[in-house]
């Protein structure tokens, strides 16, 4: 029987806070950079139902979950739990702009998703062996938040300003006209990953078992939106991404110049990405779970314009990705700081503590050159 995979009802959930347990959480707190416990906002997150088979054979998977929790006289979260089979981070926001722009102001709407799924070519036939991985998965894939975290897990916005990402651009140029490196794909979000994948290695604690030069890697995600000739909308509602998997030995990154060795790597593989989207895709599931135990992924970007969601209140007071863990970072714009980074990390209480250590002063290495 040919397996197919669609997808059942959005789930929607309504609570006041004061339900969600004793004490009630402190908006202020949660909402704040501080570091702070990495389950905390795992209350006001919906459980996707589970996924079930019909009689024909078809899987169905519940595609969003939605959850308004009230903070009585302080405000409200709007949590959501949504199946990436069905939307990528790009579509999301923009579904959450349009919601937004109905309630906010009827006079200027943000356009319609785009559900033509015709415009998405799949030269490689990658279509079932992606179906195959779905049908396969584990429930838990589709529900979990990373509630088996360490109990010592805490989770931290850090914010980068424009002169800190301005002048990580200026190090890395300069290191690459000392090398005698050509043009290098030097983004934002380039140095930023390459900034937070050196401060992570820096500060972790080598075990016994592991080898200064073994290969780690970066888990990165590239919108195909923005390919030229696929001619796709912006508004393109649906999983529109490609993955890549950046590689660089631990002494390196570790090193003197590992921001650098970082920026080279990951610049060269977005490049890689963007002339050549289906290269190496049918490894890509394999290759993650072969290494994921030395993989950082990077959820999100600064592009996605997180904070300009209005429903007619404001700008959010804080957006997070809440399914963090030690093995993945989040970045969005910042909602105070014009043309800042947010930078979401969990880590152990202690790491923390080093990662914060040696972010400032990589940071402030860099503003001094």
């Amino acid at each position: 029987m040919e397996k197919k995979v669609t997808h059942d009802d959005t789930v929607v959930k309504v609570i006041e806070q004061c339900q969600v347990g004793a004490p009630p959480a402190n908006l202020h707190n949660l909402v704040s950079d501080t570091p702070k416990d990495a389950t905390c906002f795992h209350p006001f997150v919906p459980i996707l139902p589970s996924p079930r088979v019909l009689e024909d054979g078809t899987l169905l998977i519940p595609p969003m979950a939605i959850q308004l929790t009230i903070f009585p006289n302080s405000g409200f979260a709007i949590c959501f739990n949504f199946s990436h089979v069905v939307v990528d981070g790009k579509a999301f926001h923009h579904f959450m702009k349009f919601w937004a722009s109905v309630c906010g102001s009827k006079e200027n709407i943000v356009d319609l998703p785009c559900h033509d799924r015709d415009m998405i070519e799949d030269p490689n036939g990658l279509k079932p062996m992606f179906l195959e991985t779905v049908w396969d998965s584990p429930r838990e894939r589709f529900m979990s938040l990373g509630h088996n975290l360490p109990t010592d897990n805490v989770r931290r916005t850090f914010v980068l300003r424009r002169e800190h990402v301005d002048n990580l651009k200026k190090y890395v140029s300069a290191k690459c006209q000392n090398h005698g490196l050509g043009t290098l794909h030097l983004s934002t979000f380039v140095v930023t990953c390459s900034l937070i994948w050196v401060c992570k290695v820096k500060s972790e604690e080598i075990r016994i078992d592991e080898d200064e030069d073994e290969e780690l890697y970066i888990y990165l995600w590239l919108d195909c939106r923005n390919i030229a000739e696929w001619r796709i909308p912006t508004t393109y509602f649906g999983n529109c991404l490609v993955n890549g998997i950046g590689a660089m030995k631990r002494s390196k990154l570790a090193g003197q110049n590992g921001i650098f060795e970082a920026a080279v790597a990951i610049g060269n593989k977005v490049r890689e990405m963007q002339s050549e989207p289906y290269k190496f895709a049918e490894s890509l599931m394999s290759c993650f779970s072969k290494w994921s135990h030395r993989m950082l992924g990077v959820a999100g970007s600064p592009k996605l314009d997180v904070y300009e969601t209005d429903f007619g209140w404001g700008k959010p007071k804080s957006s997070e990705v809440v399914h963090m863990n030690s093995q993945l970072v989040s970045l969005s714009d910042c909602r105070e700081k014009e043309d800042g980074i947010e930078v979401g990390v969990a880590l152990g209480r202690n790491q923390m503590l080093k990662f914060n250590t040696i972010l400032e002063e990589l940071l402030a290495k860099n503003s001094s050159l």
